[in-house]
């Protein structure tokens, strides 16, 4: 189950660990990161596991951990997460938990919501989450660059290095905003609102990495796509 008690930082550690040591035990990894005898560390170790797991970057062995043949990639890890959210049965938890983003702030178009717990429960009336697995969701998609925490909500603004990251993987590219948004980046972090427009959140983070000169994104005449923009001047994108 993805909803584990986890900030995200030990997630990363535990897998570096288990890939450079191959065969580590859950012992051998709460002797390595207990660094007092006071206090139990062995519920955040295992929460960590499970997540892992889940993702499929590790396997267990008789006991005995190992990494399965990937690298930490935060972008290798959204995309498991959209299949996952393709896959899993709609009301299970691993669903709720990789389509969070997806129904509560993309499809409506919301960059901060406060009361996510609310939110969360309405629409998946099926399966109740309680506000420390919200609360942990946070966390460790803060974590992996998707937005910020503030106060008791959730700002979904993706980092730069996210984005910058997803473009820089997909390479080359010069055409409409709306399909470039739609073909590299919705597999990865969705995107599309439910009326079918680029999630602000996106878009905004794409005009910074413009006016860091990173991207080039403009305007064209007469094209079959969306433009945005106070005056509808942005609906063409060149990635060099």
């Amino acid at each position: 189950m993805l909803f584990q008690m986890c900030y995200g930082p030990e997630i990363q550690t535990i897998f570096e660990s288990i890939r450079r040591n191959p065969g580590l035990s859950r012992c051998q990894l709460k002797h390595t990161y207990q660094y007092q005898e006071e206090g139990d560390i062995s519920s955040l170790i295992d929460g960590a596991l499970v997540i892992l797991k889940d993702l499929n970057y590790i396997h267990d062995e008789n006991g005995f951990l190992y990494s399965n043949d990937v690298d930490w990639k935060v972008t290798d890890i959204f995309r498991k997460l959209n299949r996952i959210s393709q896959t899993e049965e709609e009301e299970t938890l691993n669903f709720v938990f990789s389509t969070m983003y997806d129904q509560v702030f993309v499809k409506p178009d919301k960059m901060f919501v406060v009361n996510i717990h609310y939110q969360v429960n309405s629409k998946f009336s099926k399966t109740m989450v309680g506000h420390e697995k919200i609360n942990a969701w946070k966390r460790i998609m803060e974590f992996l660059g998707l937005g910020r925490r503030v106060y008791s909500g959730f700002y979904a603004l993706p980092q730069l290095s996210l984005l910058q990251e997803i473009v820089r993987e997909a390479g080359e590219y010069e055409g409409g905003l709306q399909p470039y948004c739609e073909r590299v980046i919705q597999p990865i972090l969705p995107c599309i609102t439910s009326q079918g427009n680029i999630f602000k959140g996106i878009l905004y983070g794409l005009l910074a990495l413009n006016d860091q000169r990173i991207i080039e994104i403009s305007c064209k005449q007469d094209l079959p796509y969306k433009s945005y923009g106070p005056n509808h001047e942005w609906n063409w994108i060149k990635v060099q």
